[in-house]
């Protein structure tokens, strides 16, 4: 069996940034503290666990050390508790993030009523709309007509956006509103790892993606690889890999999500080889 790996692997620029920095601070300081897992990848998880880092739900629980901010960033209002207690603050934020609350605060200052496409329930997206109060959330274009009015609109995006078409949604802002000023604010990452499970989907049999199970992004390149062709598989880890999933299969496709580390990979690929050359 022939495997054909997307072109984009492992970490994504900003999670391995996040990653680096989270592993200096528990390295360097006795008490360290993120709210909500660093990434979305429980072995990456364990790992910076058994070396310290600890894990809150609010930032009500931390009353020492630092306040590790992860790569999705965090509301104004928990930055202000967080200095209020003395707490240290090591922010990891991705700056792909940061460039959305940039925009955002610009084109407010612009006179735009800010609108942000995305989950209003992902964490990225709840540290944006911190960032812009009053601002609107929406996740499709039926969501569009439910808009108040308003004479001019300011668009920005979530970074790891999966959701319903940037592109169609924008279209339909623009049919309503007077004036629409939108940034496509989708991490380059993001896109170029959806671009790859379109592109593969279309030449290999089945695709295994390896990826955390809360990982947005990458239960996403599972969805797009299956509606496009391609029998998907989203997996953490080797082990959960069947020899039934590549009997008479020719060519099969692996990729990643964006917080997979490049070694997770590796494992999966030998195995597929394995089982490859396993007697029907």
């Amino acid at each position: 069996m022939e495997i054909r790996k997307a072109s984009v692997q492992g970490f994504c620029f900003g999670v391995a940034i996040t990653v680096k920095k989270a592993e200096e601070a528990i390295a360097s300081r006795n008490q360290v503290t993120t709210l909500g897992h660093v990434v979305h990848n429980p072995q990456m998880v364990e790992s910076l666990s058994s070396r310290g880092l600890q894990n809150a739900q609010s930032v009500d629980d931390v009353d020492a050390g630092a306040l590790f901010v992860r790569a999705h960033g965090l509301p104004v209002e928990v930055f202000d508790k967080a200095k209020n207690k003395g707490l240290e603050i090591i922010d990891a934020t991705c700056p792909m993030v940061t460039k959305i609350h940039v925009q955002a605060e610009k084109l407010k200052a612009d006179g735009y009523k800010i609108l942000v496409i995305g989950d209003p329930a992902h964490p990225e997206v709840k540290g944006t709309l911190s960032h812009v109060p009053g601002a609107w959330c929406i996740q499709s274009v039926d969501d569009v007509a439910k808009l108040p009015r308003s004479s001019k609109v300011g668009v920005v995006v979530q970074s790891t956006w999966s959701g319903q078409g940037f592109t169609q949604i924008v279209q339909a802002l623009a049919a309503k509103y007077y004036e629409v000023r939108a940034v496509n604010t989708i991490c380059t990452d993001t896109h170029n790892r959806q671009d790859e499970a379109l592109r593969l989907a279309h030449d290999v049999e089945v695709m295994v993606v390896v990826g955390g199970k809360t990982s947005a992004n990458t239960k996403h390149l599972a969805e797009l690889s299956e509606s496009h062709g391609a029998r998907s598989y989203h997996i953490e880890n080797a082990s959960e890999l069947q020899s039934q999933w590549f009997e008479g299969v020719k060519v099969a496709g692996l990729m990643s999500g964006a917080s997979t580390p490049g070694w997770l990979v590796d494992e999966v690929e030998a195995r597929m080889e394995e089982l490859s050359r396993q007697p029907a």
